[in-house]
Parts: structure tokens; C-alpha cells; sequence
């Protein structure tokens, strides 16, 4: 304070107008609520979190009501200000949620709610996950002749344009996902179902079974049966029970089963009991008789209904028809009726139907989401234009080059569900990738015979591609054995975000958007924008065999159909940069680094087909070209990789309020180099295990019985990574250092040097303190063992449309991500 007074202008000569600008600049500084504790009448004790994030809000609302010009948004700020100064004074008064909402976002850093501010921004974007995006969806699968409460399809020139009217919610879109996440383990409203479905036809069965003597009902419980013998016969085969409809061929089924068991049973009967002396006499056998199915059955077969609204019917047909000693016992699932309900209409219609169904979909990957998963749905586009692959050259009956070029932007909306060691995250945004792709080769071969030719071909592919992405991000930060509270948290906010003006506030006026509703009814969560570009270089080589290349003549003309199968063989390299940077946010990644090195080498089979093709003609005598063969390409194939190699490193510094941290990773492809990073450090990653072990009844975990334990643990996983290695080729083995307290603490006082210096305008102090910050960084001491993670991860992406001259195209993209195993153990 001294030299707060010494410093101060002649100007002004209050102190206490200097007290309220040290507090402001304090308030943006990192640590700056540390200091200003310090010079505090309490200064002799640290700050708690509890009471650093509302002074720090108040600071901030105050500084930033000194430059609105806005009233509304001084109002705003103002409500922000008088929570966080009822938490500092610890009492009990009590706000309306909006008010709650305004202190929230504050806290991740929006200082303004007015339009075109980054606030009123991530509010649109969220309004547009959860309708635009629905309503396309359900436009997409409405018929033509829809009724008046349909939502209107776009326009015709809009759905003409396919990086236009996208959604990452498309029917086929959701069934991939459903596949994909599934073949990981993970848990979904298909499998959820299908549960229950499969544990309703066994209590069923039960019932029909002591039920087999009931006295003329034998029609029906054979009716039953032939029911449930359908729908398991469907289940064998892979059939999803929750995703079927019955349809008319289900009755013509179900009745053949039945007529099938009702002979059975018929035949069953030929022969009379034996008498005394163990004789049977042969009964005369009658005439087959028509059967049909019972009135309700028939019903069903034309009903549509689903699986399990079908087995409810006849549950609740055999209450009525059986004596009460025989009826069936009443079911108890273990899913929420309303959450049942509402996942049984989803998956009957296959695509979403309204905005809530968001959260039927996203709500079996949260409730069961463990570290590392990760499940993200992309839906779009392409647009771009070439020059096609031609022999661009004289007539050669047997040599020619080959060159292509293509320019192409494609644009994608995507949701994503993540639990990196951060936290669990949701996050909806868009993509855009600008590719520029060459393919230069050479061709060679000849005729062997009429109308058949083989040729082969040699071609280098060069790629070069960038991509843009920017996103809304729910964040709440991962503590440990409390990951139950914060899947309960993420899909509380996930449903605060899509029943926005369905839910009703505890307390005062209605939410006026998603965002307001999140932070109202989240305290804990961070909300940020993500700012993210990656740049990707690839190099391919092929070579491919055509053979044998057939043409079928029409007619006299030179136009004719070929039809060519062509395997090949691929070499490719990436290297992929990424960046990535977060705005606002309590919790956010800041400045963000990845470098990758890729490389594969497989095989594919395609089999291609010209509807309408010319042959190349010689030239003539005395003329001195010919013309080149053309032809209109079609290509059906399929790739498979036969080795993949993989190395990444990866920096991610984040801010946990105003406090320094990071993780840095290395991803492989084989479990070799994490063997070799367990080996060269292998009691600090036995001391890493015995931190998360419990402690004896003195507070100390550093016991014989600990060490051991972690010893045990760290042999189990060596075992594990080896098994992988052997069974599993596309898993990538991550092994995650975090930064030290310690260090964090230091790059904090740079970064408050730093901030100070860039408010003064002092740009050479400011560098200095970026140069000792990255020393920091370079350090090894900096680092500290955190995890050893093994990831699985799945994809499925679709590309639909046409790529010669023009290129037009629709994408799906699925990705999945599971852990295989981890260390420490969860």
C-alpha cells in the first residue's frame, strides 16, 4: 500500500479510489486473490477456494460495470456481484435462479449478456443443437405428405447443398452410433432395451410354461409361444428386438410357428396310453385342421407396434384369460419407467422426434461412462471440384501417366460425449476442412484378348488439408471416487440444456435460454467456446492391378460397359499438427500443442464400373494424335490396414480458475515404448499407484501392505498391455505426465509478471517472462507420473454421393473410444 500511495497521480488523491483499482487489477491477475488476501486483515491465513471464487467474481463484475454503457447489463452485473457478496458474508438470503445464473457466468468469465457478446453467442449455438439440428431431423424423415404439425423440410436448393442443412442426429447416423458404441462395451438405449425386452420374454415364458395345463386356453398359450419363438429366432440373428416394428411378415411367421406347434402336440396324441400289459393302440388319425391365429395376434401382426408394447398386450391379454394362480408375476425393470418409455419411442421411430430425445440417447453413455470414453456424432458435407484421372498424354497401347487434382471443403456438425482425465465433457459445434488433393502415376498394360486387358498401375498421392473447428463446451472437472456425482452433474446440465423453457426455476422469472438454465441450475460447471485447427500432410503411394479388364460391345457404336476388379496395395504417412485454445470457462485449455506421426499399409479390393465407356483410338496415318479413351466411373470398395504405427506428443496447459496447470502425453501404437517408459521409471510409477491407495490408521499410504499392493497392480497391467499387444492392433497406449504444484506456482508468478507487463505496455518484460515460463516447461522436475492409459477406438464413416470432375457428397462419421486398461488402477 505504501507504494500505492507514493505512486498514485496528484489528480487523484483517494485512497480509497486507489484501494478499489488495486483490487480490480488484483482480481485479473493470476493468484491475485492470494495477494490481496495477504495484504488483508487475515493475511496470515490462505485463502480458501470457497471464498477466492466469489471475490474473485465480485472484482471482476465490479471492474467490468465501470466500463458498460449498457444499463441492462449493469443490472446484470450488479445481481452477480450481490451473490457472490452474500457467499462472502456467509448468509443465507436467498436469490432467484437467474441471479445464480449472472454469478455463474461471471465465474467463467462473461462479463456481459448482451447480444453479440460471446454470452448471447454460446447461447444461440446451444438453441441451435437442440432445435435446428432435431427439426432437421425429423424433416428428413417426414413424408411428403405430412400433416400440419410436421416440421417443414428446408428448401429444395438448400437440401441440394450438402455442407448446408446439416445435423449429427440423422437416422443412420444414430444406428451407427448405437453399432459403434456397443462393439466398445458401452452402453446405449438399443442395448438398454434390449435388455429388458430379453428379460420380459423370459418372464413370459416362465408364465407360459405353468400355465401349459390350463383347461381350453391351449390355442392361445401356443399362440404365445409361436410369439416368442419368432422374436428369439429374430434375436439369433442378430436382429435388434428394440428397433423392431411388427410388421405383416412377422404374423405370416408367427402363424406357421403356430400351425408347426399345434401339429406337434397333435401328433403327440396318435398314439393312446399303454394299458396294463405296456400295448399302445393306434388312435385314427384325423384330418389337419386350419389354424389361425388368435384375434389378439392377428392384431399385433398388422399393429406396428414394438417389441416390447407387444409382449406388454399379450402380458396384459393372458391377466384377463388366466385363472390368478397362473397369471404372470409382475415385472420390474430396472430402468425408470418415464426414461423406458421414452427410449422405446426413440428407437420404434429410429430417429429423434422431438429435442428431449437428445438426452434418451445421451443418457445410458453418461450414467456408464468410465475414463477415456468417448463417443462423437458428425453429419455433413462435401463440395469440391477437379480435374478427373485421365491420361493426359499421346495414345500409348500400353504406357500412359495418370494425374488427378481435386479442391474440396467439406462442413460438419458434430456432438461429442468425452471423460478425459480433466473432467467430463459435452461439446456441440461445427468443422470445416479445406483439402487440396494431387495424384500423380503411371499406368501400364495391354490387351490379352477380345474385349479383356490387364493393366497396372503405380500412383503417389499427395494431401494437404486443414481443418477449423469451433464449439460449445460443458465441462465439470473429474475428482477422484467422485465420478458418480459428476456423471449426475453432466446430465443434469445436459437436460438444463435441452428443457431450457420446459423446466421451472426454483425460485423468480423463467430462463430466457439454455445458457441461463446451465448456469443456473450447474454451480459446478464450466462453460467455454473451443478454438481449435489441425493441420494434416499426407503422402500415399498404391499400387494397383486391373485385371481382368472386360468390355461389353453395344451395338455398332464405339460405346460400351467395362467392368474392372482391381486390388492394390497402399503405403501412406501423416503428420498432423494440432492447436487448441478455450474462451471462457472456470476450467479451460490454454494454448493447447499436438504433433503426430502416422503411418500405415494395407490392402484394397475395388471393382469398378463404366455404364458408358470409349475405347483410346490410334492415330490415323498421317495424323499425328488419336483420341484418348473416356469413360463415366463407378467404383464400389473396400480397405483394410495390415500395419499402422503411430507417435504423438502432446502438451495441454490449463487454467483451473486462475491457477496454472497441465498434462502431457505420448500415444503410441505399441505397447513397446510404454514397457520402456515402465521400465526406465518404475518406482515412480509404484509411488504414483501408492498415492491413491488408502492410507493406514495414522495417515500414512507409504506402508509395506501399499507397496506391495501397487506392486501387484503395476505386474497385472505389464501383463494386460502384453496381452493387448498381441490381440488387439488398434489400440494406442498413452502414457499422461501431469505438472508438479510446485511448478505450477512458479509459471503463475510469470504469468502475473507477464500480465502486468502487457497492461503497461512493456512488451520486452513480458517476453522475458514467456521465455522463463517455457524454461519451466522444458524441465524435467516440471513433470510428475500420472496415469499409463491403453485406448481402443472405433470409426465408421459413410461418404455418399458423386466424385468425378465434381465432387458431392454426404458424410456420417462415428467415433468411439474406450479404455482397455489404466494404471493406477480406477
Amino acid at each position: 500500500m505504501s507504494k500505492s500511495v507514493r505512486t498514485r497521480s496528484a489528480t487523484n488523491n483517494s485512497i480509497q479510489q486507489d484501494t478499489l483499482n488495486l483490487c480490480r487489477k488484483l482480481a485479473t491477475v493470476p493468484r491475485g486473490m492470494e495477494m490481496l488476501q495477504v495484504l488483508s486483515s487475515d493475511g496470515t491465513a490462505p485463502i480458501v477456494a470457497e471464498r477466492a471464487k466469489p471475490l474473485r467474481v465480485f472484482w471482476n463484475a465490479d471492474e467490468a460495470q465501470q466500463k458498460e454503457p449498457d444499463g441492462k447489463v449493469k443490472a446484470w452485473l450488479q445481481t452477480a456481484k450481490q451473490v457472490a457478496r452474500s457467499k462472502l458474508d456467509g448468509d443465507e438470503k436467498s436469490f432467484d435462479d437467474v441471479d445464480h445464473a449472472a454469478f455463474n457466468a461471471v465465474r467463467n468469465g462473461y462479463f456481459s449478456n448482451a447480444p453479440g457478446t460471446p454470452y448471447a453467442q454460446h447461447d444461440q449455438r446451444l438453441k441451435k443443437a437442440t432445435m435446428e439440428w432435431v427439426m432437421r431431423a425429423v424433416a428428413a424423415n417426414t413424408p411428403e405428405q405430412a400433416t400440419a404439425t410436421a416440421p417443414a423440410k428446408s428448401s429444395l436448393p438448400r437440401r441440394l447443398v450438402p455442407t448446408l442443412n446439416k445435423t449429427p442426429f440423422a437416422k443412420s447416423t444414430l444406428d451407427r452410433a448405437y453399432s459403434v458404441g456397443e462393439s466398445m462395451g458401452l452402453q446405449s438405449p438399443r442395448k438398454q432395451v434390449d435388455q429388458v425386452i430379453s428379460a420380459r420374454i423370459s418372464m413370459l415364458e416362465e408364465t407360459l410354461k405353468n400355465a401349459k395345463g390350463a383347461p381350453g386356453l391351449q390355442l392361445e398359450i401356443s399362440a404365445a409361444h409361436a410369439m416368442l419363438d419368432h422374436l428369439k429366432s429374430l434375436e439369433k440373428k442378430g436382429t435388434h428386438l428394440s428397433q423392431v416394428t411388427l410388421k405383416n411378415r412377422d404374423g405370416k411367421s408367427m402363424q406357421s410357428l403356430l400351425k408347426a406347434r399345434v401339429q406337434q402336440q397333435r401328433l403327440s396324441q396318435i398314439w393312446d396310453k399303454p394299458d396294463a400289459n405296456g400295448k399302445r393302440a393306434v388312435n385314427v388319425l384325423h384330418k389337419a385342421q386350419h389354424i389361425e391365429l388368435p384375434p389378439l395376434y392377428s392384431e399385433l401382426a398388422n399393429s406396428k407396434l414394438s417389441v416390447y408394447e407387444a409382449i406388454n398386450r399379450v402380458d396384459e391379454h393372458l391377466r384377463e384369460i388366466l385363472p390368478p394362480a397362473l397369471q404372470p408375476a409382475q415385472s420390474v425393470e430396472e430402468v425408470l419407467d418415464q426414461d423406458l418409455n421414452a427410449a422405446i419411442k426413440l428407437l420404434k421411430t429410429r430417429h429423434l422426434s422431438e429435442k428431449s430425445d437428445i438426452v434418451t440417447f445421451f443418457k445410458p453413455f453418461i450414467l456408464e461412462s468410465r475414463l477415456r470414453d468417448r463417443l462423437r456424432l458428425g453429419g455433413g458435407g462435401t463440395l469440391g471440384v477437379g480435374l478427373p484421372s485421365l491420361p493426359y498424354s499421346l495414345i500409348s497401347p500400353i504406357v500412359s501417366p495418370i494425374f488427378s487434382a481435386e479442391k474440396s471443403r467439406s462442413d460438419e456438425a458434430f456432438a461429442q460425449l468425452f471423460m478425459p482425465i480433466l473432467g467430463m465433457e459435452m461439446s456441440f459445434g461445427k468443422a470445416r476442412t479445406e483439402a487440396a488433393e494431387v495424384t500423380i502415376g503411371v499406368a501400364a498394360g495391354s490387351a490379352v484378348a477380345e474385349g479383356v486387358g490387364i493393366q497396372a498401375a503405380l500412383t503417389g498421392r499427395f494431401t494437404a488439408q486443414e481443418t477449423q473447428t469451433s464449439s460449445n463446451l460443458m465441462r465439470f472437472f473429474r475428482t477422484r471416487h467422485k465420478d458418480d456425482e459428476m456423471r449426475g452433474n453432466m446430465l443434469t446440465a445436459l437436460d438444463s440444456m435441452v428443457r431450457w423453457d420446459i423446466i421451472d426455476p426454483q425460485k423468480g422469472q423463467r430462463y430466457a435460454g439454455p445458457l441461463e438454465a446451465i448456469l443456473a441450475r450447474n454451480p459446478e460447471v464450466s462453460v467455454s467456446q473451443i478454438d481449435a485447427t489441425s493441420s494434416t500432410r499426407n503422402v500415399a503411394a498404391r499400387m494397383a492391378l486391373r485385371v481382368p479388364a472386360v468390355r461389353f460391345k453395344d451395338g455398332a457404336s464405339d460405346a460400351s460397359q467395362t467392368l474392372t476388379p482391381e486390388p492394390s496395395v497402399y503405403v501412406e504417412a501423416d503428420r498432423i499438427k494440432e492447436t487448441r485454445t478455450e474462451t471462457g470457462g472456470f476450467i479451460s485449455v490454454v494454448g493447447a500443442k499436438g504433433d503426430t506421426a502416422q503411418q500405415r499399409a494395407g490392402v484394397t479390393a475395388n471393382l469398378n464400373f463404366a455404364p458408358i465407356a470409349s475405347s483410346a483410338t490410334s492415330a490415323e496415318k498421317g495424323a499425328n494424335h488419336g483420341v484418348q479413351g473416356q469413360g463415366l466411373g463407378l467404383q464400389l470398395g473396400m480397405s483394410r490396414d495390415l500395419a499402422w504405427a503411430l507417435e504423438k506428443n502432446e502438451i495441454s496447459p490449463f487454467l483451473i480458475g486462475d491457477k496454472q496447470d497441465a498434462d502431457l502425453d505420448r500415444h503410441y501404437s505399441t505397447p513397446r515404448d510404454m514397457q520402456a517408459e515402465i521400465t526406465a521409471n518404475r518406482d515412480l510409477w509404484l509411488m504414483r499407484c501408492i498415492e491413491t491407495l488408502e492410507p493406514d490408521e495414522t495417515g500414512n499410504k507409504n506402508t509395506p501392505d501399499n507397496r506391495l499392493r501397487a506392486a501387484i497392480h503395476l505386474d497385472a497391467f505389464e501383463a494386460t498391455i502384453k496381452r493387448l499387444g498381441k490381440d488387439s492392433k488398434y489400440c494406442q497406449y498413452n502414457v499422461n505426465y501431469s505438472m508438479k504444484g510446485r511448478a505450477g506456482a512458479e509459471i503463475d508468478g510469470y504469468r502475473g509478471i507477464q500480465a502486468v507487463a502487457l497492461q503497461r505496455g512493456d512488451v520486452q518484460t513480458a517476453e522475458k517472462a514467456q521465455q522463463a515460463i517455457d524454461d519451466i516447461l522444458l524441465t524435467k522436475e516440471t513433470w510428475r507420473p500420472l496415469m499409463l492409459i491403453v485406448r481402443e477406438r472405433a470409426r465408421d464413416s459413410t461418404v455418399v454421393g458423386w466424385r468425378n470432375l465434381l465432387r458431392w457428397q454426404k458424410l456420417s462419421n462415428i467415433d468411439g473410444q474406450r479404455t482397455a486398461a489404466q494404471f493406477p488402477p480406477p
